[in-house]
């Protein structure tokens, strides 16, 4: 494959990891050669920064997980409240109507 300028590497980079590439496809079958790592290890600071941003990103996650479950009872409780409400408002809503009944009746 022929270079590319709008790629974010040097040219020379780019023919380096052509290179190492197509010796892994040379040898891509061949379980007696150790496999040819094509692309440079990591440095230690960028290990470090990489395990840093993992332990934020499970405390964000486990953050997010507990807010959800938070929001999950307070939907439940207020669902609950709702049909107690419901109920009580059925109730009283009942009782004056008995008032009334009770009422008609003493007047006759």
């Amino acid at each position: 494959m022929p270079y590319n300028s709008y790629l974010q590497i040097s040219e020379e980079k780019y023919n380096l990891l052509c290179n190492r590439f197509e010796e892994y496809m040379a040898h891509i079958d061949d379980q007696n050669v150790v496999p040819i790592n094509i692309f440079d290890p990591l440095s230690p600071k960028i290990n470090e920064e990489l395990q840093l941003i993992r332990e934020v990103s499970k405390n964000l996650q486990k953050k997010k997980e507990d807010d959800m479950k938070k929001a999950a009872e307070a939907a439940a409780e207020a669902e609950k409240e709702a049909k107690e409400n419901k109920i009580t408002e059925t109730d009283d809503s009942e009782k004056p109507q008995d008032n009334d009944l009770n009422d008609e009746k003493k007047q006759e």
